[in-house]
């Protein structure tokens, strides 16, 4: 059962019978490679969460980071121009999980054995765990005017977004879904097809208080620039093996220091 504390958090459809049934959404993320659960966060839960983001922005830290999509090493066996290393590039502001004040909403909503059940349902996972570092379990990442998320696949199977605040103009998150791999290898035709802007992918609306959950390490993603308003966009990371901790230098990128 929910804790009472969250009940307020969550919209008129997210109940405790909902929470008990994720592997009813299970087949729509296997074929979709995305699953939005609209207002998943109430009128009230929502301006909760707005004014914690908002208070704790002044102590984000701003980082902007160059990476090729596979987020891995140089490769010399491919041209620097190449989709294997071609430079993309991301900027934003973010609050690490240690800065999140242990009574907060999303707090809560992470540490909930209701809410991470589901997770484990949806996922058909056996265990999810938070990282073993204090600053990466829980992320709030602003995005202002000109920032944005560059084309690249996640690290992990699945990754967990609400977005708390949306901005006025641009931010649209767009993806090709499951299309990283083809005959066993990396497709790097398709992925030099996106890059060169041959092809168009799938544009997400996603509103305030929608909770996103995508197949990202096989579906390659991004967010384009902001060009009016902020963007706040959480981000709930677990790990299917106990004591992970996130590497040394993404923390050193996204949040200026390892612990």
């Amino acid at each position: 059962m929910l804790d009472p504390d969250l009940k307020f958090v969550f919209g008129d459809s997210y109940s405790d019978d909902f929470f008990s049934n994720g592997a009813k959404y299970r087949e729509t993320l296997n074929k979709e490679g995305i699953l939005i659960f609209n207002s998943f966060i109430g009128t009230d839960g929502l301006k909760a969460l707005q004014n914690e983001a908002k208070e704790l922005k002044e102590y984000s830290y701003k980082s902007s980071s160059e990476y090729n999509v596979y987020i891995s090493e140089y490769d010399h066996s491919f041209s620097k121009n190449s989709p294997r290393n071609r430079i993309m590039s991301t900027s934003k502001k973010c609050i690490p999980n240690d800065l999140i004040p242990k009574k907060s909403i999303l707090q809560k909503i992470y540490d909930s054995t209701v809410v991470r059940s589901f997770f484990l349902d949806l996922l058909n996972k056996e265990k999810l765990h938070p990282y073993q570092d204090p600053l990466s379990s829980i992320n709030i990442n602003y995005y202002d005017q000109g920032d944005a998320l560059g084309w690249h696949f996640d690290n992990s199977d699945y990754t967990i977004t609400l977005l708390v605040k949306n901005c006025t103009q641009g931010g649209v998150y767009e993806f090709f879904n499951d299309m990283r791999y083809k005959e066993g290898g990396e497709d790097y035709d398709f992925v030099e097809k996106i890059l060169d802007e041959k092809v168009k992918g799938t544009k997400v609306d996603s509103l305030e208080g929608d909770l996103m959950i995508f197949k990202g390490n096989k579906s390659i993603h991004q967010v384009t620039a902001v060009e009016k308003g902020e963007r706040i966009l959480v981000t709930f990371n677990y790990n299917e093996t106990k004591g992970i901790s996130l590497s040394e230098q993404s923390r050193m990128t996204f949040f200026g220091r390892i612990k």
